[in-house]
C-alpha cells in the first residue's frame, strides 16, 4: 500500500463520507476513500498527535491501535501509550520504529516533519475540530471509517457517537429527576483570547455541552462571541465557567462583570479550554464536573448511592453462601477492602461481562489484557503486546494469579480478568 501525506478539512467531508459508505464492491470495508485520500487496507498501528482526535479515537475503542502519542495527548487513560514527543515536532525515527500506518496530526505539525513522514510512506491525516454537534457526528463516523472500514468502522463510529449523546442525556435526566423542576439555571462559558473576553455561543459544541447540565446558556441567542458586558448583566447567569486564570482576572477587572451574582457569590468554576473542547470521555468527565459544581446535593446523593451499592456488592462477594469462614488469601494478595476498589475496565475499553481468554487466543481483548499485565509489571517488554496469547502471556497470567490469590492455570478466566482490571490488583515486584 502506498501511503501519502494528506490533510482533511472535515467541514467538506460529510457528503463524500456518506456517499462512500454505499459504494465499492459488496460489503468490503476497504479500500476507503475520504475526501482526497485512499486507505487501501485496515491500519494496524497509529500515532495520534492531536488530543481532541485522540479523545474520539479512544471513545470508539480504536485506541487499541495506538502505538504512540504526543505529549499534548495527556488524557490519563492514554498514559500507557508511549510518547513520541511534541505535536509540532515529534520523533520521526520513533514513529518509524513502531511501523506506523497513519499519523493523526495537529494543524501545527512542522512542515519538515510531514515531509519526513511522507518519505517513509506514512499517511498523515489532520482532523478539523468539530464546532457543532453535526460536525462532531461526522468526525466520529469518519474516524471509524478510516480505522475500521466503510461499513464496520462507519457503524462503530456512529454507534459510539450515539453512546456519547446517550450518556450525556442520562446526566441531564438525572438532574431533572432529582432537582426541583422549577429551578432553571442560566450559565455561560467565558475564555480570554486576543486580549478580549469571549463566550461560548449558541450552536457550538460547547453550547451543546452546557445544555446537558440542565441549564440554559446565557448566550443562547448570541452569535457574536465577543462579550457584551451589558448583555451578560441583563442575563445575570447563575454560574460562570471560565477557561483559565487570565479569563478570571479579566472578569474581575471589569466593572460590570465583577459585580455579577455568580462572581460575588463564588459560583464560578475553572473548566479548561481542553476540557470544554475534547469530545469523547473527556466530554463526559467535564459535564459531570460542571453538574457536580452546580448541584452539590445531587453529587452527595449520587455518592451515597454509589457507596451503598459498593457495600452491597462487597458483602455479596465476600460472604460465602454457606456462611462458613472464607478461605484466607495468600499473604501477598491484595487486602484492601473491596468497597475502596474500582474497575478499570472502562479505562482500558474492555467489556469483562462473561469474558474469558485462553492460551492461543488472538484478538483485541488479548492485546488489552497484555497491556494491563504490562502496566502491572507482569510483562516486561512492550513488544510482547501483540494480541496473541502465547507462552509469555500464559506465564504472565500464571504469575498474576499466584500473586493475587487465584489458582494458577495460565488461562485468564472471568474471575482472573475481573481481578486484573481491579484498581487494587497486586502489582509484580
Amino acid at each position: 500500500m502506498r501511503k501519502r501525506i494528506v490533510s482533511i478539512a472535515l467541514a467538506f467531508v460529510l457528503a463524500l463520507s456518506v456517499a462512500v459508505t454505499f459504494t465499492g464492491c459488496g460489503n468490503d470495508d476497504y479500500p476507503v476513500e475520504v475526501a482526497n485520500i485512499t486507505i487501501e487496507s485496515e491500519p494496524k498501528n497509529i500515532v495520534v498527535l492531536d488530543a481532541s482526535t485522540a479523545d474520539i479515537i479512544s471513545y470508539t475503542g480504536y485506541d487499541i491501535k495506538m502505538v504512540g502519542r504526543s505529549d499534548e495527548v495527556n488524557q490519563d487513560w492514554l498514559s500507557v501509550v508511549p510518547s513520541v514527543g511534541s505535536q509540532t515536532s515529534p520523533d520521526v525515527d520513533k514513529i518509524k520504529t513502531y511501523e506506523t500506518d497513519i499519523v493523526f496530526a495537529s494543524e501545527n505539525l512542522d512542515k519538515t516533519v510531514k515531509e519526513s513522514l511522507e518519505k517513509e510512506n506514512i499517511q498523515v491525516i489532520t482532523m478539523s475540530q468539530a464546532k457543532t454537534p453535526k460536525s462532531l457526528e461526522t468526525n466520529y463516523v469518519t474516524l471509524g471509517k478510516i480505522l475500521g472500514g466503510k461499513v464496520t468502522g462507519s457503524n462503530k463510529g456512529a454507534s459510539s457517537y450515539d453512546d456519547l449523546i446517550s450518556n450525556m442525556e442520562k446526566v441531564k435526566s438525572s438532574v431533572k429527576s432529582q432537582v426541583n423542576s422549577d429551578i432553571l439555571y442560566t450559565v455561560c462559558y467565558l475564555y480570554y483570547e486576543d486580549n478580549n473576553l469571549k463566550l461560548m455561543t449558541s450552536g457550538t459544541y460547547g453550547d451543546m455541552l452546557l445544555g446537558y447540565t440542565g441549564a440554559v446558556n446565557a448566550a443562547v441567542n448570541i452569535d457574536e462571541n465577543k462579550v457584551d458586558v451589558n448583555t451578560l448583566k441583563v442575563a445575570n447567569p447563575n454560574f460562570i465557567f471560565y477557561a483559565d486564570d487570565a479569563t478570571l482576572n479579566a472578569i474581575k477587572a471589569d466593572a460590570v462583570l465583577s459585580k455579577l451574582t455568580a462572581v460575588t457569590g463564588g459560583k464560578t468554576l475553572m473548566v479548561t479550554f481542553d476540557e470544554m473542547n475534547r469530545q469523547g470521555k473527556t466530554a463526559l468527565d467535564t459535564l459531570q464536573k460542571m453538574v457536580d459544581f452546580m448541584y452539590p446535593s445531587l453529587k452527595k446523593s449520587t455518592s451515597t448511592k454509589d457507596e451503598a451499592s459498593k457495600t452491597t456488592a462487597t458483602t455479596a462477594a465476600t460472604t460465602p453462601a454457606n456462611n462458613k469462614t472464607a478461605t484466607t488469601a495468600p499473604a501477598n494478595a491484595a487486602t484492601t477492602p473491596s468497597a475502596a476498589t474500582t474497575s478499570l475496565a472502562d479505562k482500558y475499553k474492555i467489556n469483562l461481562d462473561k469474558l474469558s481468554l485462553k492460551y492461543e487466543d488472538e484478538n483485541d481483548n488479548v492485546k488489552i489484557m497484555q497491556q494491563r499485565l504490562y502496566d502491572l509489571g507482569y510483562v516486561d517488554d512492550k513488544e510482547n503486546i501483540t494480541g496473541y496469547y502465547g507462552d509469555i502471556s500464559k506465564e504472565a497470567v500464571e504469575n498474576f494469579q499466584t500473586k493475587n490469590g487465584i489458582k494458577a492455570t495460565g488461562n485468564a478466566d472471568n474471575a482472573t480478568l475481573v481481578k486484573m482490571f481491579d484498581s487494587n490488583a497486586v502489582k509484580n515486584g
